[in-house]
């Protein structure tokens, strides 16, 4: 039977030594319909088809008894959350060098199997043009089971599955310690990553009145499982802390010989102590593991750290995203600043200031200071960590080759939400196809 401390091990056992460090990037895309620009379906011309061509270039199925519901290959795997967008979780890799050749070869190849179907693929934090009842939805045991109870614990749960897409970074820790860091330092800089990576300003056809509308999405879609974790920001932060709140997170399912059970709503401690009527066998390790993936928060852990701020984005935006975070979270020195300058930024504050930011972007303010010059602050932080790990590609440039794009977002103070905004009150107002168009890969 799993005990608590199985369950705080289960972190600990997660740890690398700093020289076996990974990065893992995880983008969603949206698909539509070159002609009609609306979002393609489950059928032979639309992911099925794509699937097809994908296997002949040496994917494999991914299925839940009859359904296909992804790909794998290698160290790579492609998937698809509740309304079809498209994922690729990337392999775990060295270097922002290694991350943007995966990225470069796999949107390559998607584009390649899209373009069969006259299908075409788009980075957006927010699918611009459909109603709800537009979207396809995957038949998923897992997603069922979440769209049922989405509805009773915030207004815009279905939205977040069916209507946005991200872009997530995975990073390793070495000790307690260092995920103490880690954890405070990603969470006081969710706010500044929100206003530099939204890219989400319209909702059926209209601008919606934020920057970063998919972060408001999250931020009304399940206060126990969303948003930014209060003990980060405490010197008290642990293993056992964290252990503590998974623990308080209502269940999904469990997973049992490839059937997904549903035990929404339930207390994992009942499953632990043999009191979850669904199930009638003992929990085990690996029902953790499923149940902190259903955790949400914007910095959220497993045997790494998982983080969310950021919007899908332009093909280029998935390499600065992780490049970022790298800066800081991968340079020792970086990290320590960081982590002192931090010592007094407090939950409420940091919190109000990610609340304003999906509102305002670059003109949200965090200790009376406006986000446009964190984001710049930290960003020079970010490229001098970048360099100082001096990690060369074979034109000899550091991995802070990647962040031109934000540090034009900063020279010209617009994200990639400010300047679609700008596009849609000139053009995109009269004609909602040119975002397609003019945006897609």
């Amino acid at each position: 039977m799993l005990s608590k401390e199985n369950l705080i091990s289960y972190f600990s056992d997660g740890e690398k030594r700093e020289e076996n460090f990974k990065i893992g990037t995880e983008h969603e895309k949206f698909l539509f319909d070159l002609v009609t620009k609306k979002p393609i379906d489950f059928t032979e011309k639309g992911i099925k088809g794509i699937f097809n061509i994908l296997k002949q270039n040496g994917w494999n199925e991914i299925r839940e008894n009859e359904n296909v519901i992804g790909l794998k290959k290698d160290n790579l795997s492609i998937t698809l959350e509740p309304g079809l967008q498209i994922e690729l979780s990337g392999a775990p890799c060295q270097n922002i060098h290694e991350t943007c050749k995966e990225v470069n070869l796999y949107l390559k190849e998607l584009k390649q199997a899209c373009s069969k179907f006259n299908i075409g693929v788009i980075g957006i934090g927010l699918i611009p043009n459909a109603k709800f009842d537009d979207i396809n939805q995957l038949v998923k045991k897992r997603y069922t089971i979440m769209r049922n109870y989405m509805r009773s614990v915030g207004s815009l749960g279905l939205d977040m599955m069916h209507r946005t897409a991200a872009t997530q970074v995975n990073f390793d820790f070495s000790s307690e310690d260092d995920f103490k860091k880690k954890t405070k330092v990603a969470s006081c800089l969710v706010p500044i990553a929100v206003s530099l990576f939204s890219n989400s300003p319209i909702l059926e056809g209209k601008l919606n009145g934020f920057v970063g509308y998919r972060t408001h999405i999250w931020q009304h879609t399940d206060s126990r499982r969303s948003g930014l974790i209060p003990f980060f920001f405490d010197s008290s932060n642990s293993y056992e802390q964290y252990c503590d709140f998974a623990l308080s997170v209502p269940m999904y399912f469990v997973k049992r010989n490839n059937e997904i059970i549903d035990c929404s709503g339930k207390d994992f401690n009942n499953f632990i102590n043999g009191r979850l009527s669904e199930v009638h066998d003992e929990a085990n390790i690996e029902d953790w593991a499923n149940h902190l993936s259903t955790i949400f928060t914007e910095v959220r852990v497993k045997q790494y750290l998982e983080i969310r701020p950021a919007d899908s984005c332009s093909w280029s935006g998935i390499c600065s995203i992780p490049a970022f975070w790298t800066g800081i979270l991968y340079n020792q020195d970086i990290l320590d600043e960081c982590f002192e300058m931090f010592k007094d930024w407090k939950f409420k504050e940091v919190n109000e200031a990610y609340v304003q930011s999906a509102k305002k972007g670059f003109d949200a303010e965090l200790y009376d200071k406006k986000m446009i010059d964190h984001a710049k602050f930290f960003l020079n932080l970010s490229k001098r960590g970048l360099e100082n790990r001096d990690i060369l590609n074979s034109n000899n440039d550091d991995e802070s080759i990647f962040l031109k794009d934000l540090d034009n977002f900063i020279i010209n103070k617009k994200n990639l939400s400010n300047k679609l905004i700008d596009d849609f009150n000139k053009k995109y107002i009269n004609n909602l196809d040119l975002i397609f168009d003019e945006k897609a890969f």
